[in-house]
């Protein structure tokens, strides 16, 4: 049995798996890494597939040219034919669950599932199919080729269910972003951007946020004000003429809101810029 099994600081518990194999796929190891700073992989032209969940910590992972920080909780999928680069963070190195395999079984379910561009998965969980495969394996590394392949199609299944979630709630997001930018000529109540999304105002807050890192007001006010600028620079309108179009009460209303958010007057803003006005 091609076994270890330590469980102290910068050691792994692993174990390989030597039983038959098919063309389709083939299982090659599974394990457990243990916190430790100095960890590090580098494979170039790698010819493995890697899946990989964190248990504990934070670290970097790199494909090819794609980087990204993970944390507890995330998951991620390395391909063959690329480069793979991961290491922990120094400060709180990662403790990671982990399985490579080969095969043209895992290509499909990787098409299959929309996967094949995917690197990391914010938020998966804990791995439990991963430590499912590497139960087996510990168990008897010569048998359970099946058992294993059908845990990780429960893992790819998985990936897919939490990757689609992510691109339906992306969606929603940019329906919010879209609204926003065709209503910036009038003020525009949080609740009803909400709702162009069909989502809770509390929801749609934090997914706004999460998406594109900015709360959905404050983004609305920083294109009313880019809005503003480039009237006041690439026309010949009054800086009334500007506050009505923007729909604002008045041009006290307006000027106060353009100081606030650039900084200075719309008049000394134009002035210094060299607009048309």
């Amino acid at each position: 049995m091609a076994l270890t099994n330590k469980t102290c600081l910068g050691t792994e518990q692993s174990a390989v798996y030597t039983g038959a194999v098919t063309a389709s796929f083939i299982p090659i190891m599974a394990g457990i890494t243990y916190p430790d700073p100095n960890y590090v992989i580098y494979r170039s032209n790698a010819d493995i597939y890697v899946f990989e969940s964190v248990l504990e910590g934070k670290g970097f992972v790199r494909q090819d040219e794609e980087r990204a920080e993970v944390r507890a909780g995330d998951a991620y999928l390395l391909q063959p034919g690329k480069l793979h680069h991961y290491y922990p963070d120094p400060q709180t190195p990662w403790k990671k669950i982990w399985f490579n395999c080969k095969g043209s079984l895992v290509r499909h379910l990787l098409a299959d599932y929309g996967l094949n561009q995917t690197l990391v998965f914010p938020g998966f969980g804990q791995g439990e199919a991963l430590q499912e495969i590497l139960d087996l394996i510990l168990a008897d590394p010569t048998q359970g080729s099946q058992q294993i392949a059908l845990c990780l199609h429960r893992h790819i299944q998985a990936l897919a269910n939490l990757h689609k979630q992510e691109m339906s709630e992306h969606a929603q997001a940019l329906v919010m972003k879209n609204y926003i930018e065709q209503n910036l000529t009038r003020a525009l109540p949080i609740d009803e951007v909400a709702k162009s999304a069909h989502l809770s105002t509390s929801r749609a807050l934090h997914l706004f946020k999460e998406v594109f890192g900015i709360p959905p007001y404050r983004y609305y006010l920083s294109q009313r004000l880019e809005l503003a600028q480039s009237f006041l620079l690439d026309t010949s309108l009054s800086i009334q003429e500007i506050a009505d179009r923007l729909g604002f009460e008045d041009y006290h209303h307006f000027s106060t809101f353009f100081k606030k958010e650039c900084g200075q007057s719309p008049s000394r803003f134009r002035r210094e810029r060299g607009g048309n006005g």
